[in-house]
């Protein structure tokens, strides 16, 4: 756990990474507090998933795609209780639960939320929890199955089907009707079989062998970025599209074959449409564990295992 440091009205707690060394490298700071302007939603952070694009940022691996300088805050997504708002902005939202992105860090004890379509109101009856894994989460498998675009006539294999995304990929995908073959650990078999799952293969043993006996797949979604994985896939398989959301280049084993990199986003209706889903119960969320902003080393740690059923989430 990392050492906190005294705060007082006008300064917050922040997961700060001041450089390119991983995981180990993250600090725990005291900041300034966020200043309340015309157009400010001042939100008291609750919950903030744990997300690889985390990991990767601190690694210095997404320079060419996202430039950063340091020192810089730690995470995107957020999920929180509006405590103030600005002249500009509705009074409506005072006390409201809200989930949102925030591009210039989340992981601090306030955000200082200004622009309104990055700022969703939680429906009544959803967990905060639950909402804050949609960011990061359950919009990129719907900008997956989007660009993906199955029908009933495909068989979808999704590598890393238990952690954060692969969770609502599975839902996403048995709702347009494809035939899902998830890749998890043997202990996540039987939960991903509840949430929709048709076939759980063990990735962990001889997998060719048990893709042999799966329906043959049409479509790979890989949230894993592994080229070794998606090699035992390639030669397993025959004609289909790879489309990985976490390795921007890959080369399949065969000519039939092709792959694709996905980074696009969702539209602003569509994360009202998934809060919906979760108010009515057609959308499930998946949390592993919640471990305070303190642990931020071990709750990253824990997701870089692959090892994961769910979103892990820091609370403050």
């Amino acid at each position: 756990m990392l050492s906190e440091t005294e705060t007082t009205n006008n300064t917050m707690r922040a997961v700060v990474q001041t450089s390119y060394n991983g995981i180990q490298d993250l600090q725990i700071q005291t900041v300034a507090k966020p200043h309340l302007t015309p157009l400010s939603v001042m939100i008291q952070t609750k919950f903030t998933p744990v997300l690889p694009y985390d990991r990767m940022t601190e690694e210095g691996r997404l320079q060419q795609l996202r430039p950063t300088r340091l020192p810089l805050v730690v995470g995107y997504g957020f999920g929180g209780i509006v405590t103030a708002v600005g002249a500009l902005r509705s009074r409506q939202l005072l006390g409201q639960a809200v989930i949102g992105a925030a591009p210039a860090g989340s992981h601090q004890e306030y955000i200082n939320s200004q622009w309104p379509p990055l700022l969703f109101p939680v429906p009544a009856g959803v967990d905060l929890a639950a909402a804050t894994t949609l960011i990061g989460g359950a919009d990129a498998a719907l900008m997956a199955v989007r660009q993906t675009r199955p029908t009933a006539r495909d068989v979808v294999l999704i590598t890393g089907a238990s952690g954060g995304v692969g969770t609502y990929l599975v839902q996403l995908l048995k709702q347009r009707g494809a035939t899902v073959v998830a890749l998890a650990r043997p202990e996540n078999r039987e939960w991903l079989l509840t949430l929709g799952a048709d076939v759980v293969l063990d990735y962990t043993q001889d997998l060719p062998a048990a893709l042999a006996t799966a329906p043959t797949p049409t479509q790979v979604i890989d949230t894993v970025g592994s080229a070794a994985l998606l090699d035992q896939i390639s030669r397993t398989a025959g004609p289909l599209t790879i489309f990985s959301l976490s390795l921007p280049a890959y080369q399949p084993t065969k000519t039939a074959q092709a792959f694709r990199f996905g980074n696009g986003s969702v539209g602003l209706h569509d994360y009202q449409d998934l809060l919906a889903m979760l108010a009515n119960g057609t959308l499930t969320s998946m949390i592993q564990t919640v471990l305070p902003f303190q642990q931020v080393r071990e709750a990253q740690a824990l997701g870089k295992t692959h090892h994961t059923h769910g979103r892990i989430l820091l609370s403050y």
